[in-house]
């Protein structure tokens, strides 16, 4: 309740001061107004130049449409390679990160800002009340909702041809990953699970089930449909009753403790996963966290990568 009340604060204060403060975003003499990902009717000036993105996939996105000039600042783990596809130096282009409290994205001026459905709503009423454009975009469930994803910020930064010519990257680079694994039949398919440090990722109706579909692997964690807002990761103690071919090992460092061998190790050792089949026969393959949680047109890097550390054989003698 205090966090609402505080943000009540701060839009306030936010749509006095703001007019008389030099952050203030430089006036638009042309403006068109669009429907973004969660429904919501902005209008933004026809050709942004100061873009703030407030996530990792929307700065992804917004890297292979714009020149670094047109983007004010990244999300706060942009470069971050254990979740970002971006390098160092394409962050350093734009030289400037942000996290999500809105008085530090209102000091960089910019006209427009690039969120998510994850992105506090809070934060999107503050900014929008003091006068600046947000485009919320979806989080998808599947790779065609990720073209729709693309497809919505090209829109927003009023780039569509280059959102079109990226989706169609997409396609072609899916089509040819459907062509290299066809060798790979429904009846061999492989069993997998996506680790992360705090337990097993997947379930039905997400984007990384969909990945491993697309890969022709078998997600061991789709057969549970959990609940919309219930804790994001599945116990290890169903890993025995799933027994997967092969686990993907988690590799992003976010707490202190998390060690990728460690983990490997704790599997290795636990009695209760003797038989498991992965374990058994060490198919632990570490995974970035970079393909696990995938935001952007990434998501076909992230289908080659699941492709290649499942069905290692099949990229054995192109490679």
């Amino acid at each position: 309740m205090w966090k609402r009340i505080f943000f009540t604060i701060l839009a306030a204060l936010a749509s006095i001061l703001l007019p008389a403060c030099s952050v203030t975003p430089a006036p638009q003499s042309e403006t068109r107004s669009m429907t973004d990902d969660a429904g919501r009717t902005i209008s933004a000036p026809i050709h942004p130049t100061r873009i703030v993105s407030l996530t990792y996939g929307t700065d992804e996105i917004l890297t292979a449409l714009l020149s670094p000039g047109r983007i004010a600042a990244y999300s706060k783990y942009a470069g971050d390679d254990g979740i970002s596809f971006l390098t160092k130096d394409e962050v350093s282009r734009v030289g400037r990160t942000v996290d999500m409290e809105p008085e530090h994205i209102l000091a960089l001026a910019p006209d427009l800002v690039i969120a998510s459905t994850s992105t506090p709503m809070q934060t999107v009423e503050v900014l929008t009340r003091s006068g600046v454009p947000v485009y919320v975009s979806t989080i998808p469930t599947t790779v065609e909702e990720m073209k729709g994803k693309v497809r919505g910020v090209a829109k927003a930064v009023h780039e569509e041809e280059k959102g079109e010519a990226l989706v169609s990257d997409m396609e072609s680079k899916l089509a040819a990953l459907a062509s290299k694994l066809s060798v790979v039949s429904p009846d061999k398919e492989r069993v997998a699970l996506g680790m992360s440090f705090r337990g097993i990722l997947g379930k039905k109706g997400t984007l990384f089930s969909d990945v491993l579909r697309l890969a022709h692997v078998k997600d061991g964690a789709a057969v549970y449909e959990v609940p919309k807002g219930a804790d994001a990761y599945l116990s290890l103690e169903i890993l025995p009753k799933i027994d997967p071919d092969v686990i993907l090992l988690p590799t992003w460092r976010v707490k202190a403790g998390d060690d990728t061998k460690a983990f490997e190790e704790g599997l290795l050792s636990n009695p209760a996963l003797r038989e498991v089949t992965a374990v058994k026969e060490r198919r632990l393959v570490p995974f970035s966290e970079k393909y696990k949680y995938v935001m952007s047109q990434h998501v076909v890097d992230a289908v080659e990568a699941a492709a290649r550390a499942v069905y290692p054989e099949v990229f054995v003698t192109s490679d």
